[in-house]
């Protein structure tokens, strides 16, 4: 092997030496803070909390499980929030094919719903009954006809009737308004309860408050809110151009690095006489 052959060797070693060194320093550039801060974190967590100013909170630091709140079941306040129109759709969709409403109506699979709310269980006359409702308590009530359109197997065992039932609070109210529009006698709806209806005040009056503050902030300085939104998207867009970058710059290296890395190989082989 000639002095030329030995020059190449080194040349090659020496340029996979400063390749792997350029690899150090942009580790150190990425996770030390660039050149000018020389400061080295435990992990990426740790350097992003050190970038962009934020902060994590680790799952052991959650002590224990919070107090658990009952949620409380307010029949009168989901009616205040009842849509005729809605009901009549559920109705006419989840309900005709076994019933009519309207008076006089014939009865079908189930009996015509003419007057229920407010009436005696099992009382339209013509219909012959499964005896299952015989077995429940009192008229039909609001609280017993949502019970009753909710799971009608739970509500009365052994009824015929082959409906899984409303599951959606919102949905049910609806269609207990609709019943009710067609019910001359219906009672009158519950009321909401009294905390519900004091917190519903209180959230009320907070919506009216923020819609002030908004209106004021507005007239201050019409592109306040723009502004501040523009902002953020900057910073974010800015935050990905930077991890892209380093992204990039590491691809770049590795690139580098390999191809020293054949030359050298190829050197070799070069270099390396015939038998």
């Amino acid at each position: 092997m000639g002095e030329l052959g030995l020059n190449k060797i080194f040349g090659a070693l020496l340029a996979v030496g400063l390749v792997v060194l350029g690899l150090k320093e942009v580790s150190t550039i990425v996770f030390g803070g660039g050149h000018h801060h020389h400061k080295e974190y435990e992990s990426l967590n740790a350097w992003a909390e050190s970038n962009f100013h934020g902060y994590r909170v680790d799952i052991a630091e959650v002590g224990g499980v919070g107090e658990v709140i009952e949620e409380i079941y307010d029949l009168g306040a989901l009616l205040l929030g009842a849509d005729l129109a809605v009901g009549e759709r559920s109705f006419r969709a989840k309900c005709a094919s076994c019933h009519t409403i309207e008076e006089g109506g014939a009865n079908g699979t189930g009996p015509n719903l003419y007057a229920t709310m407010g009436a005696a269980k099992q009382s339209h006359s013509g219909f012959a009954y499964s005896g299952a409702l015989g077995n429940t308590e009192g008229d039909w009530s609001w609280e017993r006809m949502d019970a009753w359109l909710e799971n009608p197997s739970r509500y009365a065992r052994g009824t015929s009737m082959a409906f899984a039932g409303l599951k959606r609070d919102n949905e049910r109210a609806s269609v207990l308004a609709y019943l009710a529009s067609y019910s001359p006698d219906a009672p009158p709806q519950p009321e909401p309860l009294p905390e519900v209806a004091e917190e519903g005040a209180a959230e009320e009056a907070a919506g009216d408050l923020a819609e002030t503050d908004e209106t004021v902030i507005d007239a201050a300085d019409p592109t306040a809110a723009e502004t501040v939104e523009d902002a953020a998207i900057a910073a974010e867009a800015a935050a990905d151009e930077a991890i892209e970058a380093a992204a990039d710059a590491g691809t770049e290296a590795i690139a580098d690095a390999a191809a020293a890395a054949e030359e050298v190989v190829e050197v070799v082989e070069d270099a390396t006489p015939e038998e």
